[in-house]
């Protein structure tokens, strides 16, 4: 027996209602800088990817290390989150955007397909894609 195709099944809305997919930005910031610059574009970043229907951020961070013996942490990077129903057509979008902010080397964007988690690598100019991320 085939389950119900009415406007009440709840199989059926969630067959077509499209799925919601998290990403998130690593961007490496330089030891001993006391600020992040990139810190100062997010506002830039979430308005680039709204307009072009790429995504949303949905919030912003930083990551710190490990505390060292004394107790200190020195700040490693700076994390953006984003959502999105399309996920190569943000990550294509990320990937031009985060080049034309001029983000440094080692910027990574995570992602997961197929239950697999992965990452995009920019390094000196271009980007290495589809790498498993760790």
């Amino acid at each position: 027996m085939s389950a119900p195709t009415d406007e009440t099944s709840l199989g059926t809305l969630f067959e077509q209602k499209a799925q919601t997919l998290f990403i998130y930005v690593k961007i490496p910031v330089k030891l001993n800088m006391r600020a992040d610059p990139f810190h100062q574009r997010e506002n830039e970043l979430a308005r680039l990817l709204m307009e072009a229907g790429a995504g949303t951020v949905i919030g912003w961070g930083q990551s710190v290390s490990d505390a060292g013996e004394d107790g200190s942490q020195r700040l490693l990077h700076q994390r953006i989150d984003i959502t999105t129903i399309d996920l190569d057509a943000t990550r294509h979008a990320l990937r031009t955007i985060l080049q034309e902010l001029a983000v440094p080397s080692g910027t990574e964007i995570h992602y997961t397909r197929a239950d697999r988690m992965q990452m995009d690598i920019y390094t000196r100019d271009h980007w290495r894609l589809n790498l498993p991320s760790t």
